[in-house]
């Protein structure tokens, strides 16, 4: 009896799988995304705790605003600390026109500063506003 040695019979069978080339450039591609995607999520949170530092420091400023202007509105200044914060406050008369002025009240400016230090930065955040004082006899 003839032998039939049909190609297709006699073929070994080829292994399934990845080879280790195809595997080392998948590890590296997974290595390159965790990278950019560790470097996304730092910065978001570090810009999250910049945001909330921002928050205080504009609720130290609102509150210093808020209680020089509700005084007597005395000339000149006052500085201190509020946690990591620094704050200083100055009055001062807002200069007008003479046709605006009046001698029974008087424009004065308020200004306050807050200044902290984040990340190696400083950074400060500054709220001015105007009020009437009437004049002292």
């Amino acid at each position: 009896m003839p032998v039939n040695h049909d190609a297709r019979l006699l073929r070994i069978p080829r292994q399934s799988g990845f080879s280790l080339l195809e595997v080392l450039v998948a590890f590296a591609i997974l290595a390159m995304a965790l990278g950019v995607l560790f470097q996304v999520f730092s910065s978001g949170m570090r810009n999250t705790q910049i945001a909330a530092r921002h928050s205080e420091a504009m609720i130290v400023a609102e509150s210093r605003l808020a209680e020089t202007a509700a005084g007597d509105l005395e000339e000149g200044g006052d500085n201190g600390e509020s946690g990591p914060f620094r704050w200083s406050t100055r009055v001062a008369p807002y200069p007008l026109d003479d046709a605006f002025s009046s001698p029974a009240v008087e424009l004065m400016e308020v200004s306050v500063k807050v200044e902290w230090k984040e990340y190696g930065k400083g950074r400060s955040v500054a709220l001015n506003t105007l009020r009437l004082r009437e004049e002292q006899p």
